[in-house]
């Protein structure tokens, strides 16, 4: 009896004990009248079957992820008993902060992709977590033609318009010639908006006085509003991507200080949207300059904007190497109002808004100096008038192009050219005191109008140069349509277009002999012209058939013809080659010379990096009188930029074969990294793989007609 007594009191004891630790099945009594404990340590086991897998997991990884591309049967058991199992789900990262539990019965099935925490707890307590990732989905691959050079689309507008970008959304074979491929399309608002972003996707940042101003600079604002106009005091240096516009259209920003208001500096894009930049009102005539663009920066104008320079002030100045893109701006009251240095860039768009780009009331509207780049005028929004000079080459060894906009009412001339190449190929040059004054190097005018004007075309006679007209009129001005003062053999060839008025030619021009008094022409073009070596043959009779081409009407009686005076026969003839980019300008060029009449034959050249993409017609053809121009179009090597991803396991491997004339691809390919871009012409397939076993492949071909523009 004591003994039976005893054993219940050692019962009581163990139960109250277990019952203050607050764990009923830590501790299993399996018999009580031996006194048999058990002690549960042992934790669930979570096993995973599937298709790939079968396996048991009996202590905790979080660390290791296990990965399938099935569905998962998940089933949980105990040495004693499960009491609950729950998991947590995260469709793209294993991070489960924050995110709720979910009760399941083991046996569940799981078959959505993404990231699972499982958990099973026995009732001791217990506790067993995994990690597992359930990914379907092969990698996305991504091949996308470029031109060499061009694979990061920035500001230009005619590159980002020409890209096209395929996706692998399955194997794809013969992607150019079937065309099953998604094209990017590059709207028109996307170009207008190259290189800022759209002002109602940014935060702005509100400035109303001077320190405002200077602190959203310094710390980087990308869209600054300026709510009333300020004072500034210091140089503002530009080094990030910043749009400065006013709250409301009065609004400007002044400088009273010395030096440059705005440095542009490497990397710094200025984005002047409707604003006023004032250097006249507060800093007059100490020299400053409005915009300093440094090799690297790049400033924008839109929407009417205001550079109110000055006297002794400059506009805006862009240095070799900067860029100045100009879609609606008015430049006024500078010394110069734009000075374009070295190689920068200055370049108009027209966003078709009805706004202008112009230059009024300045000393020299837009000035090159040292240039040796090229610069197109090339926009009908474009007008300069009411300066003393429009457009000036100072000093040149680079190329300008004029072939649309107004110049005119400028006091002095509308054009000047000095030095390297002008080409007026449009536009309207008009009621200015000389509509082009050109003194050296190359003038080449082969369309627009030149009207209205007291002098249409001065050839300075203080410099050399040689001016060619090849089209374009001359008329209705109202001292000389061509005054020619220059005594140099060969200086002005006239050879297209229409002139009406007076011209005179010096004395000892190669073209016409003036005698002393001034002749007055009405010039009906055909292909050949009133010269004094008239054509380029040696027979005086197709030299007298020629120049019966050309209605001459003399002022006064001077005129005569005294065969081998006004007729000289020449035997060389000249066939100019030239290699041109997309974009026009001249890769290379060669002059081959024969005689009237003979046969020549060009070739193209292999120009390294470029493609031939257009032969012309008079590759081949006979020597004529006038030089004859054979121009062969290249534009820039394609090239293919792929790119891969897998959002959920990784991509484990990714592979390519290359093959030059066809689909056969052998061997066990060539390991490569992301964003790898290729070059060579031919057939490609790549395959890459993610780390569940899932693989995506793409046959691609790359070739000259890849990406055409």
């Amino acid at each position: 009896m004591k003994k039976k007594i005893s054993l219940i009191s050692i019962f009581i004891i163990l139960f109250l004990l277990l019952f203050s630790r607050q764990c009923f099945a830590k501790y299993v009594i399996i018999n009580t009248s031996n006194l048999e404990v058990y002690i549960d340590k042992t934790p669930p086991t979570i096993n995973l079957k599937s298709d790939n897998i079968n396996e048991s997991y009996s202590k905790t990884d979080l660390e290791n992820v296990i990965q399938d591309s099935n569905n998962v049967i998940v089933i949980t058991n105990d040495n004693v008993k499960i009491d609950y199992n729950e998991y947590y789900y995260n469709v793209t990262t294993k991070d489960f902060t924050n995110i709720e539990a979910i009760k399941f019965d083991s046996g569940k099935e799981f078959s959505d992709e993404g990231y699972y925490k499982i958990v099973a707890v026995d009732t001791s307590g217990n506790k067993t977590e995994i990690v597992m990732l359930i990914d379907k989905s092969a990698p996305e691959v991504k091949v996308q033609y470029f031109k060499k050079g061009e694979e990061i689309a920035k500001v230009e507008v005619s590159h980002v318009a020409a890209q096209k970008e395929y996706f692998a959304t399955e194997n794809i074979a013969n992607t150019l010639e079937t065309n099953e491929t998604e094209e990017i399309e590059t709207t028109t608002q996307t170009i207008q908006t190259s290189g800022v972003a759209l002002m109602s996707a940014r935060a702005s940042t509100n400035v109303y006085s001077e320190s405002d101003f200077i602190n959203a600079i310094n710390n980087k604002a990308s869209d600054i509003i300026v709510w009333t106009s300020i004072n500034i005091s210091q140089t503002v240096n530009i080094n990030y991507n910043v749009t400065i516009h006013p709250a409301t259209n009065e609004n400007a920003l002044r400088y009273n200080g010395y030096g440059n208001f705005f440095n542009v500096q490497s990397g710094g894009t200025l984005n002047i949207t409707a604003m006023v930049v004032d250097t006249n009102s507060l800093s007059k005539n100490r020299g400053t300059t409005a915009i300093n663009v440094q090799s690297g920066g790049k400033v924008v104008f839109r929407e009417n904007s205001i550079v109110d320079g000055g006297a002794n002030n400059k506009g805006i100045v862009v240095n070799s190497g900067g860029t100045a893109l100009i879609y609606s701006c008015h430049i006024a009251n500078c010394t110069k109002g734009i000075i374009v240095k070295g190689n920068g860039n200055l370049t108009f768009g027209n966003l078709g808004d009805g706004r202008n780009s112009e230059f009024w009331s300045n000393t020299t509207a837009i000035s090159f100096e040292s240039f040796t780049g090229t610069s197109n005028f090339n926009q009908s929004n474009i007008k300069i008038y009411n300066n003393t000079n429009g457009v000036v080459v100072e000093s040149s060894t680079g190329t300008v192009n004029v072939s649309a906009g107004y110049y005119y009412s400028n006091g002095s001339n509308g054009i000047i050219s000095k030095a390297g190449t002008f080409n007026l190929k449009g536009g309207n040059v008009y009621s200015n005191g000389n509509g082009v004054n050109f003194c050296a190097g190359t003038m080449n005018f082969s369309g627009g109008n030149i009207y209205n004007n007291k002098v249409g075309v001065l050839i300075n006679p203080s410099y050399t140069g040689k001016f060619n007209m090849t089209g374009g009129k001359i008329y209705s001005n109202s001292s000389y349509a061509i005054n020619h003062g220059q005594n140099s053999d060969g200086s002005c060839t006239i050879t297209g277009g229409t002139v009406t008025g007076v011209i005179y030619l010096a004395q000892s021009d190669n073209y016409v002999n003036t005698n002393s008094s001034y002749p007055s022409f009405t010039v009906t073009p055909s292909s050949y012209y009133f010269k004094r070596k008239l054509v380029k043959t040696t027979s005086n009779d197709y030299a007298n058939n020629e120049i019966s081409k050309v209605t001459m009407t003399p002022n006064g009686s001077w005129y005569k013809y005294v065969e081998d005076e006004y007729i000289k026969v020449w035997k060389g003839c000249n066939v100019i080659v030239k290699c041109t980019d997309y974009y026009g300008n001249v890769l290379s060029t060669e002059t081959i010379t024969g005689n009237l009449g003979e046969s020549y034959t060009t070739t193209s050249k292999e120009l390294d990096g470029y493609d031939l993409i257009t032969s012309p017609s008079n590759a081949s053809g006979t020597y004529t009188e006038n030089d004859i121009t054979v121009e062969y179009k290249y534009d820039l090597v394609n090239v293919a930029k792929v790119t891969f991803e897998d959002l959920l396991s990784g991509v484990k491997s990714a592979k390519y074969w290359y093959n030059e004339s066809s689909e056969e691809f052998t061997g066990d390919g060539t390991e490569f990294e992301n964003n790898k871009i290729f070059e060579e012409y031919g057939y490609y397939k790549v395959i890459v793989e993610n780390n569940v076993g899932l693989t995506k492949e793409l046959i691609f071909s790359l070739n000259k007609e890849s990406l055409v523009r």
